[in-house]
């Protein structure tokens, strides 16, 4: 999946951890093509700080935190979630975790199909062109 770039943010020793990549894999395995996920461990205020990291763990898909939650501060402990039942659980949801990646494949084949519609009138403009200067060239040549 072109242009994907997707962010597992955690402390060393995070609890939840296993369970947010294996739901990320999970989810982005789905996909055709294999995409990395960069685990990035916070170990200090300072990366917290620099990287907005509002607890551990975190998934960002192109930046985008997966569950935005804005009014969270910066953090170096856990973080916890919503279910759909509304349950409170220690990684983000695999819903929420499908629904940033589907976004994406949606934008992106969206951008693929406004690309080759464009390309498609293109090719009907230069065809038109064409045969709308052989049409001149027949009619001038017959006089």
């Amino acid at each position: 999946m072109a242009d994907l770039r997707v962010e597992l943010l955690a402390i060393e020793d995070c609890p939840h951890l296993g369970q947010a990549q294996r739901d990320l894999e999970s989810v982005l395995h789905k996909g055709i093509i294999e995409t990395p996920i960069q685990l990035i461990f916070v170990s200090g205020p300072e990366d917290a700080e620099f990287l907005a990291f509002p607890g551990s763990p975190t998934i960002r898909i192109n930046g985008e935190d997966v569950v935005p939650q804005p009014d969270l501060p910066v953090a170096l402990g856990c973080r916890v979630y919503r279910d759909e039942q509304g349950r409170m659980v220690g990684s983000p949801p695999i819903e929420s975790i499908r629904a940033a990646v589907d976004l994406h494949r949606r934008a992106r084949l969206e951008a693929f199909q406004r690309q080759e519609a464009g390309l498609v009138a293109k090719f009907a403009r230069e065809a038109a062109e064409a045969e709308t200067s052989t049409d001149s060239e027949d009619t001038s040549g017959e006089g």
